[in-house]
């Protein structure tokens, strides 16, 4: 099987971690992680992917995995998280891609697609809806709503540094020992917020919409608008599966988006 190669770039300041697989001259495919995580929920199928003759992008959003926050603050809506994949397509010259991701990498595939569909070979959202339903957690980020080991790991760190340690060198240091946790909350209020539901008529290039129907984070009657509300949409609902399909059966899932993206 075809192996992932890590890579970074600068986007918009940030320095973003990159997987890739396959020919780079092949129809590009971009996938997004869910809340929290990182691209490795992707190990399994962009290589399968790669094997059937696409060029696969696997990118940590900003702040998660190895990819650093736009200027040490965590993205706090889908729409951000949006821009930053979008430049990176950008950034990588990728001609008309197909985006695809689960949670809110789902939700960030919609948003994509609405604002950028002619620019879209098509797109997979998995676990994503026009409008999500989350509990409100943003408070969850403050400091003294979670007080504990993050911040004595982030004074660990920076007491532990040298006089002459630069200032940059302690704020890079001080995320890479607690930022995880910060993240996942912000990813959580940003699917919470997420409602481009009025929106998805711009979404008019093709689109698979995908649902686990053991996935209790998106609900039948979300699921239901959104196919409704999209204009050239494919609903999958696979039996037996819950939020992660391409971790649950990542066999079907490749099946699944090459049959989609070769008909493109």
């Amino acid at each position: 099987m075809t192996e992932l190669t890590g890579q970074y770039a600068d986007v918009d300041g940030t320095r973003v971690y990159y997987e890739t697989a396959g020919d780079s001259d092949e129809r590009s495919v971009v996938l997004v992680h869910t809340a929290g995580a990182d691209g490795r929920q992707w190990r399994y199928v962009a290589p399968a992917l790669a094997d059937r003759g696409y060029h696969v992008i696997v990118p940590d959003l900003p702040g998660h995995g190895k990819s650093y926050p736009s200027e040490w603050e965590p993205h706090t809506s889908i729409g951000q998280h949006a821009d930053s994949v979008w430049a990176l397509t950008e950034e990588l010259g990728l001609d008309q891609p197909v985006v695809g991701g689960c949670s809110i990498g789902g939700d960030v595939t919609l948003a994509i697609a609405v604002d950028h569909a002619a620019d879209l070979t098509g797109a997979v959202a998995m676990e994503g809806a026009g409008k999500t339903r989350g509990a409100q957690l943003g408070r969850l980020s403050h400091p003294h709503a979670i007080p504990g080991w993050q911040d004595v790991l982030e004074y660990s760190v920076v007491d532990s540094t040298g006089p002459d340690c630069p200032p940059a060198s302690r704020t890079e240091l001080a995320w890479q020992h607690r930022g995880a946790q910060e993240v996942a909350t912000n990813d959580l209020q940003g699917w919470a917020d997420f409602d481009v539901l009025d929106e998805l008529h711009r979404a008019d290039c093709p689109v698979m919409l995908v649902r686990g129907e053991a996935d209790y984070f998106i609900q039948d009657d979300v699921f239901s608008e959104t196919v409704e509300a999209l204009p050239d949409c494919e609903p999958v609902v696979l039996e037996g599966v819950g939020h992660y399909p391409m971790m649950e059966r990542p066999d079907e899932v490749t099946e699944l988006m090459d049959e989609f993206i070769g008909d493109r």
